[in-house]
């Protein structure tokens, strides 16, 4: 990695605090303080999605020729936003400013995310790309847990002492935000995009190191360029359903994500809003924590059989969630689950950061979009089945849809493997 990769990844810190309260506020305010229906939640979530995706093309196309760190900050600022509409949306009891600033974090979620994920991919080697995304993983982690700890002690003490005073219930948002806008600010200061892993091996070693390696792709040799069309061609079907699978994949995990806390509260009947955190506390920091770690075994192991092993798993864990019976089975399950999810996305997060050097920012920014598109049709979906068929029926369809996408997977994977600008040994 480049000297200045983990002063980068730790200013993520501030901008990772809020994750955790806001994930648990929008299910519970959602259905239990504002009243609305499961569907309703469902649409509340695709909002969110619908902004991303107005935003991730044009964010794809600036990532590759504007400052990287300029989109960050304006993505920070996005954020720090977005936390302030919806508790003022909580506070006048309004569901659709509660969800304009779902809207608006969708909309500038992607500024900060695709140019992140670009420099990650610029500042790391390719043999460590999966490590490098789980240190972000880790440093999220880390963010979200010392922001957890403030939320819950706020949100416990406000609701032990003074419930009816939502004004200080709900104050961690604001806080939030200005941490949002303090992390945006601080990496704008401090990070320096223009060094790259491949010009700081070469400024290392310039007499050992082919001039080319700081070029943005590789040499393409002559019987190559001779096969240009066919190079195209394979290229376009092994891209096309890695999308479709990430598309699919996001649809599974919007469609049963929005209701794992609805199906705590209701279903097994744990109505203490503070325990409720505390059961779904461990699946949204714990796995975040373990990311490192996952991205060290995602970078040695074959990704198809990464991809087979963790969706299937996955679906497992599905199916014990909603046959237990205890919401401290739940969440320790849901931890499995979150577990299994952040190994599939470190791997996913390798192969899309070396399909191209130049056009980084757009590949991510089109699987942002397609992934995106496959998450606003997921809660929507989970909610109209959850109201219409029962309780468990978003989870059941979801075990479904993560053993089917496994196939996806291998097949474009395999497709892309001869076409990738960064080629490793798995």
């Amino acid at each position: 990695m480049t000297p200045d990769f983990i002063p980068m990844i730790k200013i993520i810190f501030w901008n990772s605090m809020g994750f955790f309260f806001f994930s648990f506020l929008i299910p519970y305010v959602t259905v239990q303080l504002l009243g609305v229906s499961k569907t309703e939640l469902g649409v509340a979530f695709s909002i969110q999605m619908i902004g991303g995706l107005l935003s991730a093309p044009i964010v794809g196309y600036l990532t590759d020729r504007v400052s990287k760190k300029v989109l960050i900050l304006i993505g920070s600022f996005g954020r720090g936003t977005c936390y302030i509409l919806m508790y003022i949306g909580i506070l006048v009891s309004s569901f659709v400013l509660f969800t304009a600033g779902m809207f608006v974090l969708g909309f500038f979620v992607g500024f900060f995310w695709t140019p992140l994920d670009t420099l990650i991919s610029e500042k790391s080697n390719k043999a460590n790309r999966s490590f490098a995304f789980g240190k972000r993983g880790g440093m999220i982690g880390k963010g979200n847990a010392v922001g957890s700890i403030i939320s819950f002690i706020i949100f416990w003490l406000a609701n032990l002492f003074v419930p009816e005073n939502l004004f200080l219930v709900y104050s961690p948002l604001l806080i939030f935000a200005a941490s949002n806008i303090f992390g945006g600010i601080v990496f704008n200061l401090k990070v320096d995009e223009k060094l790259t892993f491949d010009k700081h091996i070469f400024n290392l070693f310039p007499s050992s190191v082919e001039s080319s390696i700081v070029s943005k792709e590789p040499v393409i040799s002559e019987t190559l360029l001779k096969s240009r069309n066919n190079l195209a061609i394979g290229f376009f079907i092994g891209f096309s359903v890695l999308v479709l699978a990430f598309m699919t994949s996001n649809i599974n995990q919007s469609l049963a994500y929005p209701y794992f806390q609805v199906y705590l509260i209701e279903e097994l009947e744990v109505l203490d809003p503070t325990l409720v955190m505390i059961i779904y506390f461990p699946s949204q920091i714990i796995s975040l924590l373990l990311a490192p770690k996952l991205g060290k075994i995602a970078d040695k192991i074959n990704p198809v059989l990464g991809m087979a092993f963790v969706s299937s798993l996955g679906a497992f864990v599905t199916w014990l969630i909603i046959n237990s019976t205890s919401g401290y089975m739940f969440g320790l399950l849901l931890l499995f689950d979150s577990t299994f999810a952040w190994g599939g996305n470190l791997i996913l997060q390798n192969i899309l950061s070396r399909i191209s050097k130049i056009h980084r920012g757009k590949v991510f920014g089109a699987a942002q979009w397609l992934s995106l598109l496959g998450a606003v049709l997921g809660p929507i979906i989970g909610g109209f089945a959850y109201d219409s068929i029962g309780p468990t029926a978003p989870f059941v369809i979801s075990i479904f849809i993560e053993l089917s996408v496994i196939p996806l997977y291998a097949i474009a994977i395999k497709a892309l493997k001869s076409y990738m600008a960064e080629k490793v040994d798995t």
